[in-house]
């Protein structure tokens, strides 16, 4: 099993003083620029129909700030050129755009233009002088971009990998990508992502793949596969730990490996047939609480014809004249006291209550084991568990708070959010951040060269997580609390329109995007409310809550970008700084 991880509050960095956001009247200035070619955008198809689909596109940021330079972000335009558009801080005025590199068509793939089920363009800095774009076809492509802080700094075509050439999948987007220095070798980590339909439904295919460069003076970048992985579930979350030995995931349904999915697959389906396309004679499913097996029966048995006996690790079903159902020793131990079993036409279904919540890889002790993921499967842990332990208690509410609708998670109320940590070596998840029903409400980019920081509610306050990594220490991993939006849990679930969600590097303010007009801006840091206290309470601090609502004619939102006192927002028909 891995190791739970739990998300300490730095209480240093709350404000119990904190009594909400006052609506300001002052006016944002709103500076506006417009297109000498519109922004590249693909909508979803016919056939993308799926969740994963519409959260896929819904949350593509088609604006990619840099973090080397905050005040630059980028876009890619419908001639497939990668537009800057730039904020000048001492003039306090933007930039005219300017084109820093043209995409050659021919190095696109087949067809040299992007086909039905294709995804938009998606960019990532991973140093002063570098980042990779994924087409959003077929192929990942690494940039020199020199210095970007110069104004004459050229863009060039380093090197050009297709993402996955045995399964030939078309239409990726970029999760993530890292670079590092080991061992003197360059070496870009970079995860992509695919939703594919499935014999299920549909599930996301990731490729962890690697670009390297030796130190050399005739190297070349080589590209390879490390690993794929696989969910059926959301991901709200992805990004490489520094040294990318792990790749931090968050998702509402179990990761696994590729291997691990196709040994799950033919599990399913060696229940439901046998080896010569017989059907067998039971089938099985599981929840953390229960076991039910299902027996098919002939016509002219009824209840007294069946013989079932069940102890704590062992279990037995006979039928009349015949040879037994189901007869062996249970993986682990049942509450044989809770046995129940039932016939309702020509179907037994036998229900055994389990005595430890888990999951198990099989029903009989001495039957083949199926591969499950690694936090599920016994062999995989390195701490043996006490099953006779108390298990962990989560911090009790308090029900006092008021409750409102907003405060209740949209979706599967009964989602088990997890983060986890797989690591490449160990070919297995390490550890497991449990968030329960409530994702991650955003992820960001505080500083240069970090991995994403991401967003969680805690209470009616947003706070905001970094990964904390030892070297020294490879097996030890934890997140650390980086910071407090306070109150901004709430406030951001009661804006059920929100496209967009992010946050100033400094934490100096939180901004919320709609997919038309409104703009959402709060400030926590903004004055003691001229010496107001609470009740025979201590003095209040009021936050400072700012709505902008743009013209009709920019059209959709398409990407927001953060600054230090300047908001990016690209948009259908322009794009907007606001200055903030």
């Amino acid at each position: 099993m891995s190791t739970v991880v739990d998300l300490n509050v730095d209480r240093n960095l709350l404000c119990p003083k904190f009594d909400g956001y006052k609506l300001s009247f002052d006016a944002v200035p709103v500076l506006r620029q417009s297109f000498d070619r519109d922004p590249f955008r693909l909508k979803p198809h016919a056939n993308q129909y799926s969740l994963l689909h519409v959260e896929l596109f819904a949350r593509h940021n088609l604006l990619q700030s840099d973090p080397w330079a905050r005040h630059s972000s980028y876009y890619v335009n419908d001639c497939h050129q990668i537009v800057l558009c730039s904020y000048d801080e001492l003039h306090g005025q933007p930039r005219e755009q300017r084109i820093v590199y043209t995409l050659q068509r021919e190095n696109h793939g087949d067809g040299f233009a992007h086909l039905a089920g294709d995804y938009n363009y998606t960019l990532r800095f991973i140093s002063e002088k570098y980042c990779v774009l994924c087409d959003g076809m077929l192929a990942l492509h690494l940039l020199e971009t020199g210095d970007r802080r110069r104004d004459s700094s050229t863009w060039q075509l380093v090197s050009m990998a297709p993402i996955n050439v045995a399964d030939q999948q078309r239409g990726f987007v970029l999760l993530d990508a890292r670079l590092d220095m080991m061992h003197e070798r360059k070496q870009i980590s970079i995860a992509a992502g695919h939703v594919q339909r499935m014999e299920s439904g549909h599930a996301w295919q990731l490729i962890w793949s690697r670009w390297t460069l030796d130190a050399l003076p005739d190297s070349t970048w080589m590209y390879n596969i490390c690993e794929r992985l696989q969910t059926t579930g959301s991901l709200y979350y992805c990004a490489f730990e520094p040294r990318a030995e792990s790749l931090v995931l968050c998702s509402n349904h179990e990761i696994q490996t590729k291997a691990e999915a196709e040994a799950v697959a033919a599990r399913l389906l060696r229940q439901e047939k046998g080896v010569d396309g017989a059907e067998t004679a039971y089938s099985w499913s599981q929840t953390n609480d229960d076991i039910v097996v299902r027996f098919p029966l002939p016509s002219n048995v009824n209840r007294n014809d069946l013989h079932i006996q069940c102890t704590q690790d062992h279990v037995l079903v006979e039928m009349q004249e015949q040879a037994a159902l189901l007869d062996g020793g249970l993986f682990a131990s049942v509450a044989e006291e809770l046995t129940t079993w039932t016939v309702e036409g020509q179907s037994l279904q036998l229900t055994l209550v389990k005595r430890v919540e888990q999951l198990w890889p099989q029903l009989l002790l001495d039957a083949e084991p199926a591969t499950l993921p690694a936090e599920q499967h016994p062999a995989a842990t390195e701490e043996s568990s006490d099953s006779d332990s108390e298990p962990a208690q989560l911090p009790i509410p308090n029900l006092e708070d008021p409750i409102e609708e907003c405060d209740f998670p949209l979706g599967d109320s009964d989602a088990d959010i997890k983060m986890v940590r797989f690591n490449l070596s160990a070919s297995r998840i390490t550890h497991t951040i449990l968030l329960g029903a409530a994702p991650p409400l955003f992820a960001t980019t505080l500083r240069a060269g970090y991995p994403a920081a991401f967003a969680t509610r805690q209470g009616v306050d947003a706070s905001i997580w970094l990964q904390q990594f030892q070297p020294a220490r490879p097996d030890e991993w934890g997140v650390r609390h980086e910071g407090n939006l306070h109150a901004f849990g709430y406030v951001q679930a009661s804006k059920r329109k929100r496209k967009f969600i992010d946050c100033c590097p400094e934490l100096d303010y939180a901004v919320i995007t709609e997919d038309y007009r409104h703009v959402y801006i709060y400030k926590p840091r903004y004055d003691s409310a001229g010496g107001l206290r609470n009740r025979n309470g201590p003095q209040v601090v009021i936050g400072k809550q700012n709505l902008v609502t743009l013209d009709h004619d920019v059209g959709e939102v398409m990407g927001l970008a953060t600054a230090p006192n300047v908001i990016t927002i690209l948009t259908e028909n322009a794009l907007l700084y606001l200055q903030v």
